[in-house]
């Protein structure tokens, strides 16, 4: 019964050295034709529930840019309902503020209530100037056409009787000093009252030829000096008294203008005044803070006490009821995803959890990631459930079949070097690697996007087992 035992052990070695001499099996290789087809795809990606309606908490005044302090801090963080007063803040300044603004109103009301009156009477004032002005200027037009109609051959004809009398009157005295010395030259009449008569005579005469001297010098100037003055004082009045009513005219015109412009200034002054102590008055509501919306709020870090500026944003009011999924995706996958496609959505933390939803957007810039670039994308739910919070991680899904592709078997595609994609094509009688360019891929297929066409033969290795 032992002899079985040595004929095996002393022929082992023999049998050991006829398997080390047995050559290699060659591999084995099947063929596939490369054809058109369709290439179901499938993209996976990991994004964060996060809020679309955001409020930011802060104090949104008009008219106030001083800080205020907090009085208290009604509700810290949670969740809160629209209405909820939050955050209370001193008002003793804004109100010091808001009747200061009503004093300069009421100051202003009444500035512009006197400019208003004032103006009345001016406007009264000018209408009877102008009223004053309108008949002097009547009267001067009035006047210069009397003087060229009447008036200036009035004054020449009167001119000229003067100067006719006064020649008469030495002629009259002329004659009756003669008729006296001839009537009282062969007189008895005593010497001494002839005398008389004739010296009066003498005398009349001498005054008559002076007076009618001076009649002379007059006329000349009449002629002269005297009758055009008259004539141009009547016209230049006339002129004058029309330039002036022009004039005032103007005045009164520009003078409207100009009230135009004070109650235009005026007007808006007010409406400056009145729009700030409203504007005032509106930041003082706010002034008490409350929740612009029902959500979640982030934590309020003031404290009572505190000094906190304008505008400076205290927190944030999240509305779950609005959130989206967002994230990034890679260039390549903008070949599987596109906008309003859609997509099931998986929690990790709640298995079997599965909800549909949309692309909302894809981001038409991308930004650098790694050695690629990434897109920004955003995905909305289609249903809601109660157990999703802001920040969960989740999981899109989307899938997309590529109509008529060129595809080959995954096991077809051999790699080199990490980033050389080869296959094996006959040429002939020949096999040659040829480089290709890949693109999308399932578990069964890939994508060939250039080194190959359809009906080329490729051979893909086969396993021990023929497959």
């Amino acid at each position: 019964m032992k002899y079985p035992c040595i004929i095996a052990l002393a022929f082992s070695p023999l049998l050991l050295l006829a398997a080390a001499e047995e050559p290699e099996q060659a591999p084995r290789y099947s063929e596939h034709v490369v054809k058109l087809g369709n290439l179901d795809v499938e993209w996976e990606g990991d994004l964060r529930l996060e809020p679309i309606n955001t409020h930011s908490i802060d104090v949104d005044t008009d008219q106030w840019n001083q800080q205020a302090e907090v009085l208290d801090v009604v509700v810290r963080d949670g969740i809160v309902r629209r209405g909820d007063v939050l955050l209370r803040l001193d008002t003793t300044r804004i109100d010091e503020a808001i009747a200061e603004a009503q004093t300069a109103l009421d100051e202003l009301k009444t500035r512009t209530d006197i400019s208003e009156k004032t103006r009345a009477i001016e406007a009264e004032s000018m209408a009877t100037t102008l009223e004053q002005n309108v008949k002097s200027e009547e009267r001067a037009r009035r006047d210069l056409k009397l003087f060229e109609q009447y008036r200036s051959k009035i004054q020449k004809e009167r001119q000229a009787m003067g100067y006719e009398r006064s020649r008469n009157y030495v002629d009259d005295q002329t004659q009756e000093l003669d008729q006296l010395e001839t009537m009282y030259g062969d007189t008895t009449l005593d010497d001494r009252t002839k005398d008389i008569v004739l010296e009066r005579a003498r005398r009349g005469l001498d005054l008559a030829e002076r007076g009618f001297e001076h009649t002379k010098v007059e006329n000349t100037l009449f002629d002269a000096y005297t009758f055009p003055d008259r004539e141009r004082d009547v016209k230049d009045s006339a002129r004058w008294k029309l330039q002036s009513l022009g004039h005032l005219k103007i005045r009164n015109q520009l003078t409207r203008m100009r009230w135009e412009l004070d109650i235009a200034r005026e007007s808006r002054d007010l409406e400056d005044k009145q729009e700030r102590l409203d504007e005032l008055k509106d930041d003082r509501e706010r002034f008490t803070i409350k929740a612009p919306i029902d959500g979640i709020l982030t934590r309020i870090g003031a404290e009572a006490g505190d000094e906190i500026g304008m505008h400076q944003q205290l927190a944030q009011i999240h509305d779950p009821s609005t959130a989206q999924l967002e994230g990034t995706i890679e260039a390549s996958d903008l070949l599987v995803l596109d906008q309003g496609m859609r997509v099931s959505i998986e929690a990790g933390a709640f298995p079997g959890l599965s909800l549909p939803g949309t692309i909302r957007s894809i981001g038409l810039v991308g930004s650098p990631s790694g050695a690629g670039t990434s897109f920004p994308i955003e995905i909305t739910l289609s249903k809601h459930d109660a157990r999703l919070r802001l920040g969960l991680a989740c999981t899109a899904i989307a899938k997309k079949t590529l109509k008529r592709v060129l595809r080959v078997p995954v096991a077809a595609v051999g790699v080199e070097d990490g980033d050389r994609h080869f296959v094996r094509v006959k040429r002939g009688e020949n096999v040659i690697e040829q480089d290709v360019v890949t693109g999308q891929r399932n578990d069964e297929f890939i994508e060939i996007v250039s080194g190959l066409k359809s009906g080329d033969r490729i051979q893909i290795p086969m396993d021990e087992d023929g497959n």
